[in-house]
């Protein structure tokens, strides 16, 4: 009887070529990379957004205060160029 050598049906990973290995973790750190791009850009946006929500927020009503000035400043002299001026004779 010849013994011959069971073939091994468990692979076992460690005993691939070092080019697919070199592979596998080139296409690892590509998805890692991906993904951790993505949630850095994503949460960036969402901060920016946020941001400028809040920096208009606050600069419309800066705007709208100094535009009630002016208005104020406006109605004034209008005021007083047609007040009725009184007679001095």
């Amino acid at each position: 009887m010849i013994n011959r050598p069971r073939p091994n049906l468990r692979r076992n990973v460690f005993q691939r070529p070092w080019y697919v290995q070199a592979v596998d973790v080139a296409h690892r750190l590509t998805v890692l990379t991906l993904v951790a791009g993505t949630v850095y850009y994503t949460a960036f946006t969402f901060r920016m957004l946020y941001l400028n929500r809040k920096y208009r927020r606050q600069y419309s009503i800066e705007e709208r205060e100094e535009m009630a000035r002016q208005r104020a400043e406006a109605e004034a002299s209008v005021a007083a160029v047609t007040a009725p001026k009184e007679n001095t004779n």
